[in-house]
């Protein structure tokens, strides 16, 4: 494969959840995810693989190495630590608190370590962040003394047990079950438990994972897809950032063969994740709880919250200990990420309460967007370039604007603000797709065309966006939003884009800026120019169309 289309068989790479449910069935024993793994490190050392679909998982990761978010906790004579992982000191930062404390019962000098594995890196095949950031940690903790990590994280344990060198994984949950004493809250109904991918070879952890479910009363279903056969909740390997549609189809797949059936599982991204879509319990939300209480699970970004609040109670804690902060540069920062996306969330909001409040869009015309932009006098450019960069962000069509700067300002200026506008608004609607709401234009795209698109970018880069562009078979807006999903790079996005509309756009102005003239029974050579290129334009589809079928 690598031999006759190797950039293919990279796309493919990225394309597997990494779940191993294949290596589980192959007859032959062979490894798939290992070598589809091999194959996202080659492309990421050779500089094929492009990760900026992957900034938010990556961004969280970094934050999960930062100052901010790091803190180990390890008292005198510390040679074992608990590691809850990210995900469950987000979602369930009190449980994962009195977690702790059941440790430090059964092995008083337990301590904490809050830190993040950053198997997201490993996944990807940035190997190289992977062993600097990983290495660092088992290093300072063996040095320290520690011989034992306890994990809650299915990650967490598949990342130290086979790169823990010099200490022993253990998962909280086996130490659990050989504790006959503990037991849980109720469960009555039904319940079906649902294996991680990451432990799917990991017999002894299901079997004290369903010991535990039984102890709560719950009639536990066995399924044909557990233990070896789990079925992956879509969210491995990162492919619900390249590819939500596939990755929504493995979501879909645990539900129906559950039947309506409440899911138990013990893995806090995979209860996050399938809780989308029907009742499913952290294996932890029965255990440590107060009378009456209910667990309460957050979701992002109070995550985060919860995760500095959990910090911050450990730090205050008076005991001897030797403390630490680490901050691991990981190659990518998310503050830059955080910083764009609250840039882009305040633009909308502030947007959205001015045009409320000046009665604009009560009656959006050429003549009411004239007579609005004209009130500002000198200011006018500037206002209507702003306008037109925000409306089709929020969904206001666009032609009234580019009808309106012919009108306001002639041919000549009312061409170049406009071209201004319409690439600000192109470019602003890419980034609130790529960084702020790909969730919702994933499900505004479903079911079109659209949501072919990032393969067709991955194939051809530019060139479909140029396409797209000259032949205008989709809302502009809403391809905006959807090339946000893609692959293509900013700056490729943003010139192509401006190339491409150009046509179009020329002869709009050019058209509307004689209109007067027109009403006034005075033909004039804008008028004429205008009328010629629009009868132009309609042709470029075709033959864009007949050129890419010779293309080679």
């Amino acid at each position: 494969m690598l031999e006759t289309n190797p950039d293919e068989a990279f796309r493919l790479a990225f394309l597997c959840s990494l779940c191993s449910l294949c290596t589980a069935i192959c007859p032959e024993g062979d490894d798939p995810a290992a070598f589809f793994l091999s194959l996202r490190q080659e492309a990421v050392a050779g500089g094929k693989a492009d990760l900026a679909s992957y900034s938010t998982l990556l961004s969280y990761e970094a934050r999960g190495v930062s100052r901010r978010y790091t803190w180990s906790h390890l008292p005198d004579g510390c040679d074992t630590v608990f590691f809850p992982g990210c995900g469950l000191s987000g979602t369930r930062h009190e449980k994962t608190h009195r977690t702790w404390e059941y440790l430090k019962e059964k092995f008083p000098a337990t301590g904490l370590v809050l830190d993040c594995c950053t198997k997201p890196s490993h996944d990807l095949g940035r190997q190289e962040a992977f062993e600097g950031a990983f290495g660092e940690m088992r290093g300072w903790l063996v040095e320290q003394g520690v011989r034992r990590v306890v994990v809650a994280c299915p990650n967490c344990y598949k990342v130290f047990s086979q790169y823990g060198e010099g200490l022993e994984t253990v998962s909280v949950y086996e130490l659990m079950a050989d504790d006959p004493l503990l037991t849980p809250s109720t469960l009555s109904g039904p319940h079906i438990i649902h294996d991680p991918c990451p432990v799917r070879f990991e017999e002894g952890l299901q079997k004290a994972v369903k010991g535990l479910a039984l102890r709560s009363g719950a009639a536990v279903v066995d399924s044909a897809r557990g233990g070896r056969l789990t079925l992956c909740c879509g969210e491995g390997g990162g492919v619900g950032a390249v590819c939500a549609r596939y990755s929504d189809a493995w979501l879909d797949r645990i539900h129906k063969r559950g039947k309506g059936d409440a899911i138990l599982t013990y893995c806090s991204g995979c209860a996050s994740r399938m809780g989308k879509n029907g009742e499913t319990r952290h294996i932890l939300d029965l255990f440590f709880n107060e009378d009456g209480e209910s667990c309460r699970v957050a979701r992002s970004p109070m995550t985060y919250v919860n995760r500095l609040r959990l910090k911050q109670r450990v730090k205050k804690m008076p005991e001897p200990a030797v403390t630490r902060e680490r901050n691991i540069p990981m190659g990518r920062s998310g503050k830059g990420g955080l910083v764009v996306k609250l840039l882009i969330l305040l633009v909308l909001i502030g947007a959205g309460v001015g045009l409320k409040f000046s009665g604009l869009t009560a009656s959006l015309s050429p003549e009411g967007v004239r007579q609005w932009v004209e009130g500002f006098g000198v200011a006018g450019p500037v206002v209507f370039i702003a306008l037109y960069c925000i409306a089709p962000c929020l969904l206001l069509p666009a032609s009234p604007l580019t009808l309106a700067s012919g009108l306001l300002f002639g041919p000549a200026m009312g061409l170049a603000y406009t071209m201004v506008g319409a690439t600000g608004a192109a470019t602003l609607s890419f980034l609130i797709s790529r960084y702020l709401a790909g969730d919702w234009v994933r499900r505004k795209i479903a079911g079109t065309g659209l949501a072919r698109l990032d393969q067709k970018v991955a194939e051809e880069g530019w060139k479909v966006v140029a396409f797209t562009r000259l032949v205008p078979v989709f809302p502009f807006f809403l391809l905006n939003y959807a090339l946000g999903l893609t692959r293509v790079r900013l700056s490729h996005y943003v010139v192509t884009t401006f190339l491409g509309i150009f046509p179009a756009t020329l002869a709009f102005i050019l058209f509307s800026s004689s209109l007067l003239d027109l009403l006034q029974g005075r033909i004039t050579a804008p008028f004429v120019g205008g009328l010629l290129l629009l009868g132009a334009v309609g042709t470029i589809p075709f033959l864009v169309k007949r050129f890419w079928k010779k293309a080679p």
